[in-house]
């Protein structure tokens, strides 16, 4: 997986290689965020049969950009690799995952208190709740507007 940190100013900050197993996917991204005081976010994926030394391969490539402990400079070569090679099989995941959702943006906390009109307080108080489905990044949630307007409807019945 290729992860990337979104600096403060909202610029691109380095990236990290990284192999991860599917089913630990979620608990890395977890734990990548926890230790990181910048946002992070998943950028690209590869499928590999083993992602350990399929992502020491592709860090050996890209060594002369290797900062330290699988953080690598994003330099135009390596943030073109990741366009050609992993942004395809991110995006099939996520249309696996979320049908449809790949239409539109997520939208932030605000934005979706918006749409339901809402108060930014009430989306919190269901993400906490459990209510609604949402996708968190770091610090930040974000939300695929159909996704929850068909969890809603659901609960309503």
């Amino acid at each position: 997986m290729f992860l990337q940190a979104v600096l403060p100013s909202g610029g691109a900050g380095p990236i990290k290689i990284e192999g991860v197993h599917g089913k630990k996917l979620a608990n890395q991204l977890g734990a990548i965020a926890r230790m990181n005081a910048l946002e992070i976010q998943l950028v690209g994926l590869l499928p590999s049969v083993d992602p350990d030394l399929h992502a020491m391969e592709i860090g050996n490539d890209f060594s002369q950009v290797h900062l330290h402990d699988g953080w690598f400079e994003p330099h135009a070569y390596l943030v073109g690799y990741i366009q050609q090679t992993a942004q395809a099989p991110l995006k099939q995941l996520l249309e696996q995952l979320h049908p449809g959702s790949l239409d539109k943006e997520p939208v932030s906390i605000e934005e979706m208190a918006e749409i339901l009109g809402v108060s930014v307080v009430t989306i919190r108080r269901a993400i906490k709740a459990e209510q609604i489905p949402y996708m968190k990044l770091g610090r930040t949630y974000r939300f695929v507007p159909a996704d929850v307007l068909a969890t809603l409807s659901r609960a309503d019945r």
